[in-house]
């Protein structure tokens, strides 16, 4: 990237706590402070094992800053943002959630990367959460307006939610998330005593769609006893939606002896459980992208998803695909590969060739593209 005008660009990853957003920064900044060496990043950010992991570089600034909150989150958009953006002298602000300082005096490009916030889908969701996302919905409909850019992490993501909340074809992009093959083929032992399992990765939400897997892996088992366990990882982040989880894993009587609900796992640690899965089910229908569809494909495990559009243009031929409002066909595609050695064959090879479409190296440049035609577009206006 070299030869571009250098810019000053504060990347504002504070609302990254685990899941998605994290495995989105610890890997794609990294890329941007090599692929631009002439560039300085700032970076604000909370999460404490994210601080720790990051590269020191001569041209990236790391600032640590407090656990916000909801109400703080306005105030950031409204005031906190916009100051970090002038006391540092910023060309361009960078919020890798959907909500960026609406008063800056630099370009701002947010991340549209959340679908919940958009989505019509009745998700059950209580009214104190009906009520957030209204207002955060308010917040990203506000960024969208005052950006000069939003990215989107898929082609299905930018067409849905652009379309939303109106937002011009001029203003968006689409570049999608990446992958690092050589981390996730390491073989870093197996994690847990476990034999053989059935794994799920992802944030507990309620739009994760982990009932269903429960509900398809238990008829599974119940058919088919010698079916592995299941396993699942991930922070949580709906304490209602995960007390429904364990009165369904207590219902399940012996069965839900079986059912591991695991909770935050190190980022580290997560590449041993991928690696030693017998298969991985991605469940969730509510998705802008869907790394773990990736993080599965580049550990060579097969792979079962929700059959809807955004899963289908990232993980293509390298999945089995279920209907996520019948439980019993998440089931029914993890009984497939279990009872076919060349079903899982050929789901792994499948994997392999898509992965060559995917790196965090295209995903840093596609972002310093935008960066450098928003900064473009401002000098030449």
């Amino acid at each position: 990237m070299t030869g571009e005008r250098s810019l000053r660009i504060v990347i504002d990853g504070s609302m990254a706590r685990g899941g998605g957003g994290f495995t989105y920064l610890i890997n794609v900044i990294p890329a941007l402070v090599q692929l631009a060496p002439d560039h300085q990043f700032l970076l604000l950010v909370h999460h404490p094992e994210l601080v720790d992991r990051l590269p020191d570089a001569p041209n990236l600034e790391v600032q640590p800053v407090p656990d916000i909150g909801f109400v703080g989150r306005i105030r950031w958009v409204l005031w906190t943002g916009p100051r970090w953006a002038r006391d540092w002298r910023a060309d361009v602000f960078f919020s890798v959630a959907e909500y960026a300082p609406l008063r800056a005096t630099c370009d701002v490009i947010a991340a549209f990367r959340n679908r919940a916030i958009f989505t019509p889908i009745e998700a059950g969701w209580p009214l104190k959460q009906r009520l957030r996302l209204g207002i955060l919905k308010t917040l990203a409909r506000a960024t969208a307006r005052v950006a000069s850019r939003v990215v989107f992490v898929s082609h299905d993501s930018a067409a849905d939610i652009g379309a939303t909340i109106d937002l011009p074809e001029r203003k968006r992009r689409v570049v999608h998330h990446g992958i690092d093959p050589v981390m996730w083929s390491q073989d870093a032992g197996r994690p847990t005593q476990l034999d053989r399992y059935i794994l799920s990765v992802g944030s507990i939400y309620r739009y994760k769609n982990y009932l269903a897997l429960i509900e398809g892996w238990a008829a599974l088992c119940r058919r088919r006893p010698e079916t592995p366990d299941l396993v699942i990882v991930g922070d949580d982040q709906d304490a209602e939606y995960s007390a429904e989880m364990e009165e369904e894993r207590r219902a399940l009587g012996e069965l839900g002896e079986r059912l591991h609900i695991l909770g935050e796992v190190r980022y580290a640690e997560v590449v041993a459980w991928y690696r030693h899965a017998d298969v991985f089910v991605f469940p969730s229908y509510l998705e802008t992208f869907g790394h773990p569809l990736l993080e599965a494909m580049a550990s060579d495990t097969p792979l079962v998803a929700s059959d809807i559009p955004v899963f289908r243009e990232i993980a293509g031929d390298a999945a089995y695909y279920a209907d996520p409002n019948a439980g019993g066909a998440f089931g029914y595609e993890i009984g497939r590969i279990l009872d076919s050695d060349d079903a899982r064959t050929a789901l792994v090879e499948a994997g392999r060739r898509r992965l060559t479409e995917f790196s965090w190296e295209n995903t840093a440049r596609g972002l310093l593209e935008v960066f450098n035609e928003a900064s473009t577009d401002r000098r030449s206006a």
